[in-house]
């Protein structure tokens, strides 16, 4: 084909586009030859579709119309709240890429509730660098690391991956920021500390994510549609979320989580006791950072014993066949804060005396308090077991086992609230699971049997789910309130 001919066609032609980044990736003098046409250069610049397409390979792109119209989208303010899989990781990194490459002296911050979560999108753009020759060689080294991304001179663009932890956060003055997952950052995190970061002229500001809290300050945004430009995309419209994996979800999500998850609605599950908008005043990023004293503890075979310096409670909710035993333990702070440090949940089928043995060790780690268990079905035999764990140098815990009736259910839950409330109560974000288990929880008054009776609460969740981390939770905050205030001696002057 005539050289002239090549070029117009790799321009107008996306499917060719796409053949031609796949034949000239392994032929990088042919791949410069194509970069050196004028007409070629002015469509990257101003084309990020056609940028992803040349030199990120994206060909699922062409079929794409929704994800083109938000990666060609340079609105100042733009929100793009997405189902899960949609693919908005993917299309920002491809606008990242196309920022640095294309717009000299430009930086550029990924920010999400943790560093792992705001590595995704940047793992995406280190990856589709590194598989291309021409973008690989505008690697400045030293100057990129895990998580920046530097490019030589005369570009000298820039792209970050933070937590949304305010001492990692302060002393940048980005060109651009992509907050992703922006329902489980605190509003008043992107108020106070991202949204005071845009002091440049043209700094712009791209929340993403999937919906959670009405009062948060994502759907806010969302809902000004004269300061932003809304995106708004379910899964269906995905043509990365196969027919398989939605009939999947389909099958095991709830109609409230299926309009959440999927069709990214914002929606209150029924009856819910704890509603979306309390729960996500609960969210700590802390819990999330790994480098933060006050993280949370994945694995105890490697936590460190010296950082434990507050009370520790436990509860454990003891399953059966169908519903899994947990371990929740909390910290109960010198500010009656109660924080979710760590949690385990046991394989269905886990026998008792294995689920004995690790709440042993947790206690070694972290020396209980108090242990709340509960013992419906099980009689008195795993409290016993707890109260005569011998350990060296460590006392065997106080444990109290707990009968699941309405009403401990309901004195549990109501305490549960009551901190959450208070401000009192503190869970990562990213624990999807017992969030939806928290939402989950559904209730209905009892009607009194006599006069004198008080209204009763009962409490469910629904059909095919399960609650046994919420109880566990539950367990641990309800041993928590039953710590003693330090002793103190007042001495009164005559």
């Amino acid at each position: 084909m005539e050289e002239g001919a090549f070029v117009e066609k790799v321009i107008n032609n996306l499917e060719f586009t796409a053949k031609v980044y796949n034949g000239l990736r392994q032929r990088p003098k042919a791949f410069k030859q194509l970069l050196a046409h004028k007409e070629i250069t002015q469509r990257l610049i101003n084309d990020p579709v056609f940028f992803a397409v040349l030199m990120c390979g994206d060909r699922w792109l062409i079929n794409a119309p929704n994800h083109q119209k938000l990666l060609r989208d340079q609105s100042p303010r733009q929100v793009a709240v997405c189902g899960r899989g949609w693919g908005k990781s993917l299309v920002f990194s491809r606008k990242n890429l196309w920022l640095l490459y294309t717009k000299p002296n430009i930086e550029s911050l990924i920010i999400s509730s943790t560093q792992r979560q705001s590595m995704i999108m940047f793992d995406y753009c280190y990856s589709t660098i590194t598989a291309n020759p021409l973008l690989r060689e505008m690697l400045q080294r030293p100057g990129s690391t895990r998580t920046v991304i530097k490019l030589k001179p005369s570009l000298d663009s820039k792209l970050i991956a933070l937590p949304c932890s305010p001492n990692k956060l302060r002393g940048y003055h980005p060109d651009w920021i992509f907050l992703d997952e922006a329902s489980i950052v605190p509003s008043e995190m992107i108020t106070s500390e991202i949204m005071m970061m845009l002091t440049k002229p043209n700094a712009s500001l791209v929340m993403s994510g999937t919906p959670m809290a009405f009062e948060h300050v994502f759907r806010k945004a969302f809902l000004d549609t004269e300061r932003y430009s809304i995106h708004h995309y379910s899964s269906e419209s995905s043509p990365l979320v196969s027919k398989t994996q939605l009939g999947e979800w389909r099958e095991m999500m709830t109609k409230e989580e299926w309009e959440r998850e999927v069709q990214a609605l914002w929606v209150q599950t029924a009856q819910t006791f704890f509603p979306m908008d309390l729960i996500a005043t609960c969210i700590d990023p802390e819990l999330d950072n790994p480098t933060s004293n006050n993280r949370y503890i994945d694995d105890l075979e490697h936590t460190d014993i010296k950082q434990h310096r507050h009370k520790y409670f436990a509860g454990l909710d003891l399953g059966k066949q169908v519903d899994h035993s947990v371990l929740a333990i909390v910290e109960l702070t010198d500010k009656d804060v109660v924080r979710l440090v760590h949690k385990r949940e046991f394989p269905l089928g886990t026998p008792y005396p294995d689920v004995i043995a690790y709440t042993a060790k947790a206690h070694q780690t972290f020396d209980f308090e108090g242990i709340y268990v509960d013992k419906t079905g099980i009689g008195d035999a795993v409290v016993d077991e707890l109260e005569n764990i011998e350990l060296e140098n460590i006392d065997s815990p106080d444990v109290t086992g707990v009968f699941f009736t309405d009403a401990e259910k309901e004195n549990m839950l109501n305490y549960l609230k009551l901190l959450m409330e208070k401000g009192q109560l503190k869970i990562r974000g990213e624990d999807k699971q017992l969030i939806a288990q928290i939402n989950e929880q559904q209730y209905e008054y009892l009607k009194p049997n006599t006069a004198q009776e008080r209204i009763h609460i009962k409490f469910y969740h629904p059909r095919g789910r399960h609650d046994d981390q919420l109880y566990a939770l539950a367990l641990a905050c309800y041993a928590s309130k039953e710590a003693a205030p330090e002793p103190f001696l007042a001495v009164i002057p005559r």
